[in-house]
């Protein structure tokens, strides 16, 4: 398996304090990798470290094998980056601005095109940035972090600012980036929701340090499933089935029952219905409830008052 960005180790201190303490990254290639965690904990000065406009204190970042320190353009000739909030020339055109991007590139004419038809910005290509609405500016970030056809794509806070249709579009956008464009996605983001929809792998980190990385379903994997139980008499249920579950809570009208393991799950739920008609309770919903990145989130790193905010 190739590996997109890895890194060993990685430490940046600012005045005594590890902002960046021993992470250790593999991004597999082809993969929407989630970055994920709360203000604070190390994910801007992580992408800081990994474009190289910081200096790592210790450690090591390789970009698809080249090591960044030591061949730093060779590294970074590959990887195109988005920020949260897009600089433009907002007295250029869409077109206008690409092209000093192109120039500087040097790439042929072409690309502009391209790019501008993979954003979905071609109708507005030759209309004055000023003029452009949110989502049209950072559709137009992503049209500059695609110039050349990187096969790494750097994405910081992608849809933050934009409104609920904006952030489905730019989700759904980001979600097709490996199949149209080859490409590796690594996103940072708080919008847990969003990452949940669009990412195959996520790594967590709190307070400098890495306390989750892997799959989406390894992540799902570290906890044992949950029975949503709808049923006639939520009191009697819970008395009746506290014994056997590891906890019971009441939910919006429904009965959060979490097994003991994973295995033989659903043969445990037919059992619990089994026992609840037996006690004549009767049983109108039940179903495996999957755990949300929400509250996969807040387990690892504990509740947090900045969640969800900038």
């Amino acid at each position: 398996m190739t590996i997109a960005i890895e890194t060993e180790g990685l430490k940046k201190r600012f005045r005594g304090v590890n902002a960046v303490d021993g992470v250790d990254l593999s991004v597999p290639q082809g993969a929407i990798f989630g970055f994920l965690g709360p203000n604070g904990a190390g994910k801007t000065t992580t992408i800081r470290l990994l474009l190289g406009l910081l200096t790592p204190n210790r450690g090591r970042i390789a970009l698809f094998g080249e090591d960044l320190r030591r061949n730093r353009i060779a590294a970074l000739k590959s990887v195109g980056v988005a920020f949260e909030t897009p600089a433009h020339y907002e007295h250029l055109t869409g077109r206008e601005n690409l092209d000093i991007t192109r120039r500087l590139l040097k790439l042929d004419k072409s690309e502009i095109d391209r790019v501008l038809a993979t954003v979905e910005l071609s109708h507005v290509a030759d209309r004055h940035v000023r003029k452009y609405s949110l989502g049209m500016r950072h559709r137009l970030g992503l049209a500059r972090a695609l110039l050349g056809n990187p096969k790494l794509l750097i994405f910081d806070e992608p849809t933050n600012g934009l409104d609920p249709v904006g952030i489905r579009e730019m989700r759904d956008f980001i979600k097709t980036l490996p199949d149209r464009t080859g490409a590796t996605v690594f996103v940072s983001s708080h919008h847990l929701a969003e990452i949940e929809q669009m990412a195959s792998h996520v790594a967590v980190i709190h307070l400098g340090k890495i306390v989750f990385q892997g799959a989406m379903d390894e992540l799902r994997g570290l906890h044992a499933p949950r029975l949503e139980v709808g049923c006639s008499d939520e009191a009697q249920a819970t008395a009746l089935l506290g014994g056997g579950a590891r906890k019971v809570e009441s939910r919006n009208g429904r009965l959060i029952v979490e097994l003991p393991t994973a295995e033989g799950a659903k043969a445990r739920a037919a059992s619990i219905n089994r026992r609840l008609n037996d006690a004549g309770i009767d049983v109108h919903h039940l179903a495996l409830a999957p755990w949300t990145l929400e509250e996969l989130f807040l387990q690892l790193v504990g509740a947090n008052p900045h969640l969800g905010q900038k």
